[in-house]
């Protein structure tokens, strides 16, 4: 099994039956949250890539039955072999499947208050901040510590030997974690 990461900028409103179609590869669980919550196409793209990589990579036609870690790291338990992460952001999304712990973030970039650039990332440009954010969001979801464990632990996500920080779209800013070795040849990019 190889790694594959794959985005997808979001150009149009979907489809009512885009959304019935992307709608089924959710999870029984997210499904529930998705009908209770906020619905957003994001949502729904992103476990459509999610499906779509484990098509490519596993000829997997089904996703099986998704489970949280004790930290909130979604697996599936039926394939501890098969690691994935997905994000989502306004108007773009990321899924990446790998046989190794790996996490991904997309963000939209937007204003940022100056004092939270300069306390998070330890600068005044939204730029960097951006770039320092995803890394962290990246290596904490291939942790499974998240962004507060990023936080805390003091690191430098951006030095970081499994880390990338591929080109997406203008305006986007996205990260990669992989386990040593593991690393996407290539980062798959689509708009819907």
């Amino acid at each position: 099994m190889r790694t594959v990461v794959f985005a997808a900028r979001l150009t149009r409103e979907l489809s009512d039956s885009e959304r019935k179609l992307l709608f089924s590869c959710l999870p029984p669980e997210r499904q529930t949250r998705f009908l209770r919550g906020k619905s957003r196409d994001e949502i729904l793209c992103a476990y459509g890539l999610l499906c779509a990589a484990l098509y490519t990579v596993l000829d997997w036609r089904e996703l099986p039955p998704v489970a949280l870690s004790d930290r909130g790291k979604p697996y599936f338990p039926d394939f501890p072999g098969v690691h994935f992460s997905l994000s989502h952001a306004d108007g773009a999304v990321m899924a990446g499947v790998s046989p190794a712990p790996i996490g991904v973030d997309i963000e939209r970039g937007r204003r940022v208050r100056a004092r939270l650039t300069e306390r998070v990332a330890g600068t005044d440009s939204p730029d960097a901040f951006f770039r320092y954010w995803v890394a962290l969001e990246a290596v904490g979801k291939r942790d499974g510590a998240g962004v507060i464990g990023g936080l805390h632990g003091g690191g430098a996500p951006l030095s970081d030997a499994g880390y990338s920080a591929p080109d997406v779209w203008p305006g986007y800013y996205a990260g990669v974690a992989c386990s040593p070795g593991h690393a996407p040849r290539e980062i798959r990019l689509y708009a819907v």
